[in-house]
């Protein structure tokens, strides 16, 4: 079974955010003025860049100003220090543009220009300030229309496109989209592909460079782009530009005349300027079907979904009459016992086609369905049109089916663009719809906050993230008040029940929180006497075992192996893998980790999940019902908003996560990890980037050199022989060398070069008495240099295998 899509029947609701700063905002009486409206138009001005004869990077308006390093969608280049920019008022009267140019880490502004009374294109001159070329780096753009009532903010990242062959990497682009939409033969979509084992070429779902040439052509659908297509440049550099399309698809259909998709198109495209030639480095693409109730979305045995994810978001009512579910971006109900569709929620609008209301930047999540069938569901990320217009956050509904409203309960607000704050969405925030109660850990305090009464309690103080976990849905939540080398109890919470109850060890032990599965709480105890160091001079708390306690406070399983240790533990899908190390003396060095799966059985419904094959359309998805439908001509119902007279809003201040490493592929955010290593081999998997919390680029798929070397004198060599000589810790005598140390052990030799490339030196630990500085790389060869003794020499890349690196970076 898989955790994240599982049918749940029972819980409630939440949201995370970590470790925020949470100002806690104004509540009034939930009491609402019984009256009803829809979510209202788009009201936005829109603008975009001109570049080559192509129109990119369609910014979304932001109501307030942004945190700078937390909005990183897209990248736009600049022509002979100009940026052609469109605007699109609609109604609105724009007064003034203003234009400010930062460093990448947002603390220095190198620029700032006002434009006034600007028309629908305006020329923004980018390139130099007090005669200095700004743009020899990355650099990151905020412009601002001021309008008679209100300003609207907008943000992308800027770089000198004139050596970086961005026209003839989008004239490629272009070519192979529109090559494929109409099958063309021979002209080159066969060569540049790389059908493998591990293209699924059993969907036209999620098609990729490892798809064969059938299903990158779309197979027998013959689509037909319907409207507009958002072109969006995500990444731009010497070696490679990546780009994603958006649109529409109207393709034929077999229930119905004609099915519309949603689709989203990724390239990772290389020019070598010396050969004039484009290759095709990588090729992601999926497709939605929308699902439209006027047409035939039923039949005899359930829910027809047609071409989407396998594993599809959805919830069902206790006696398996009603499922919610989220298709394309919207969210739907369907009540079998009254024959009734109902669309719940969509940014889209069918009888109004704005393109404005198409940004596909927001997640639904179902956060409960009651026996009635009514829904509590949560809309995070960026608010395309309604009452939180522009904003970006996390908005919680309730659907009631018995009166076809929606009314919102809370919306809690964020500065970061839509995949951050959707990926905040982690620490612990957790919303009771019933009790109309918010909890949340902010200030290292967890707090119980009354949204009906305005009032907060502290239930636990003196948190910090390596003391409590949260489970999935976030109505658990285990925190220990000590220090965890020190503490002997762990407190879980139920915070649907306000029940809870401790986890403690035996003298001479200390415990550890690890995670939450399927409900049941996961921690791992370690004997005090045992709590050591790595040979770099890490702490580390070695668990001897980790244990596994049902809600009831009672062990279910234990692992435990005799001389293996766990270190940390990662929580993945329906899998716990264990990191783990072996003691040498007074020390612990990593070896091969190992994984508990879970054993529990989904529980059974009346719905599920169910895929079947067809000759047009293959692999497509049904939400089955055991017994059937006998009717298959729903009534579609479209709820109203219930408008309150005041929202409860919680807005987040979020403390900088400044060892936060952010992992971007796909045109995706794809993850926020808190050690540079674990980062970059999930970069190195999805050929992405990884990027600190200044923005600073930590490594790059592909960027380097074939070989390179590094000056020793330039490396600071000599004075950090002189630390560790001197008794200091391999992490404190980097520390004390180069001012910051990031861990990078896990990763393979080969994905760490990229550092050494950018003249960033890497420290390798081999054992207690050697410790290498990599200095250099050429032909599956790295040079280094023994800190100790300062000779040189040449070692093979599996010499580096379950080694602890680190990165030494001023």
């Amino acid at each position: 079974m898989k955790w994240k899509n599982r049918v749940i029947h029972a819980g409630v609701l939440v949201l995370v955010f970590l470790a925020a700063v949470v100002v806690f905002g104004y509540v009034t009486n939930k009491k609402n003025s019984n009256m009803t409206t829809d979510i209202g138009a788009a009201t936005r001005p829109q603008i975009a860049f001109s570049y080559n004869g192509y129109s990119l990077n369609d910014l979304p308006g932001y109501k307030n100003e942004m945190d700078l390093t937390g909005v990183r969608d897209s990248i736009t280049p600049v022509s002979n220090g100009q940026l052609q920019v469109t605007i699109k008022a609609y109604e609105n009267v724009i007064e003034s543009l203003d234009y400010t140019v930062y460093s990448i880490d947002g603390k220095e502004k190198l620029l700032e220009q006002k434009v006034k009374k600007p028309g629908e294109n305006a020329t923004l001159e980018v390139g130099n300030a007090d005669g200095e070329n700004i743009l020899s780096e990355e650099r990151m753009l905020q412009i601002t229309l001021h309008m008679d009532d209100h300003d609207m903010y907008y943000y992308t990242r800027i770089v000198d496109g004139a050596k970086l062959n961005a026209a003839p990497s989008l004239d490629y682009v272009q070519s192979f989209h529109e090559n494929a939409l109409a099958k063309a033969e021979g002209v080159g979509i066969g060569t540049a592909i790389e059908p493998s084992d591990e293209g699924d070429n059993t969907t036209l779902q999620h098609v990729t460079i490892h798809s064969d040439y059938t299903h990158v052509t779309w197979g027998d659908l013959a689509p037909k782009v319907d409207g507009s297509e958002r072109w969006t440049i995500k990444e731009l550099n010497s070696t490679y530009m990546a780009v994603e399309l958006e649109y529409r698809v109207n393709c034929t259909g077999e229930e119905n005349e004609q099915d519309e998709y949603q689709v989203r198109e990724y390239f990772r495209v290389r020019y070598i300027s010396g050969s004039q030639k484009t290759y095709l480095l990588d090729y992601d693409r999926t497709m939605d079907q929308i699902f439209d109730a006027t047409k035939k979305v039923l039949n005899e045995k359930g829910v027809l979904l047609g071409i989407t994810d396998k594993n599809p978001i959805y919830m069902v009512n206790k006696n398996g009459t009603v499922v919610s579910f989220v298709q394309a971006g919207e969210l739907w109900n369907y009540n079998r016992d009254r024959d009734e569709v109902s669309l719940v929620f969509s940014f889209a609008d069918a009888e109004n086609t704005d393109i404005r209301n198409m940004l596909m930047q927001h997640d639904i999540k179902i956060l409960n369905v009651d026996e009635k069938g009514n829904t509590t569901f949560a809309v995070c990320g960026y608010m395309n049109r309604g009452s939180h217009e522009g904003e970006t956050g996390s908005a919680v509904y309730y659907y009631n089916i018995e009166q076809n409203s929606v009314e919102e309960k809370l919306f809690v607000s964020s500065d970061k663009a839509y995949d951050r704050a959707q990926e905040e969405v982690g620490g612990l925030v957790y919303y009771n719809v019933e009790n109309g109660c918010l909890y949340t850990i902010a200030d290292d305090v967890l707090y119980k906050m009354d949204m009906n009464k305005g009032t907060k309690k502290e239930l636990a103080t003196g948190l910090n993230e390596d003391q409590y976990v949260a489970s999935e849905d976030g109505h658990l939540v285990a925190y220990e008040k000590e220090d965890p080398s020190k503490s002997k109890s762990v407190t879980v919470m139920n915070l649907e029940t306000d029940q809870e109850y401790e986890v403690t060890c035996k003298d001479g032990e200390c415990i550890k929180p690890l995670g939450f599965m399927d409900g049941d709480f996961v921690y791992g105890v370690a004997k005090t006497e045992e709590v050591g160091t790595t040979l770099s001079g890490a702490q580390v708390i070695p668990m001897y075992k980790v244990e596994i306690t049902s809600s009831k406070d009672k062990v279910i399983k234990t692992y435990e192996q005799s001389g293996i240790y766990v270190l940390s533990a990662t929580f993945e899908d329906n899998m716990i893998t264990l990191d783990r190390a072996i003691k040498d003396g007074d020390t612990y060095t990593g070896t091969a980790q190992d994984y508990i799966t879970s054993s529990k059985e989904a529980k059974e419904s009346n719905i599920y999940v169910q895929t079947y094959k067809t000759d047009l359309k293959e692999t497509q998805v049904r939400l089955t019902y055991d017994d059937g439908i006998s009717d298959k001509e729903p009534k579609l119902l479209k709820p109203k908003q219930v408008v309150l007279e005041n929202i409860p809003q919680v807005s987040l201040d979020r403390k900088k996560e400044t060892d936060a490493f952010y992992v971007y592929g796909h045109g995706r955010l794809q993850g926020t990890y808190n050690t540079a290593g674990k980062a970059i081999q999930k970069a190195n998997d999805c050929g992405g980037v990884v990027v600190d919390a200044d923005q600073n680029y930590i490594w790059e798929r592909g960027n380097r050199d074939l070989k390179y070397s590094i000056d020793t004198e330039d490396a600071d060599t000599e004075q950090l022989r002189q630390a560790l000589a001197g008794g200091k810790s391999v992490v404190d005598a980097i520390t004390e060398v180069y001012g910051s140390v990031m861990d990078l052990s896990g990763c393979t030799i080969d994905e760490l070069l990229y550092n050494v490339n950018q003249g960033r030196p890497l420290i390798a630990v081999l054992d207690a008495q050697t410790t290498l500085m990599i200095v250099g790389y050429s032909d599956g060869i790295v040079s280094c240099e023994d800190i100790g003794s300062g000779v040189r020499s040449n070692h093979a890349q599996s010499d580096f295998a379950n080694v602890s690196v680190y990165l030494a970076a001023k």
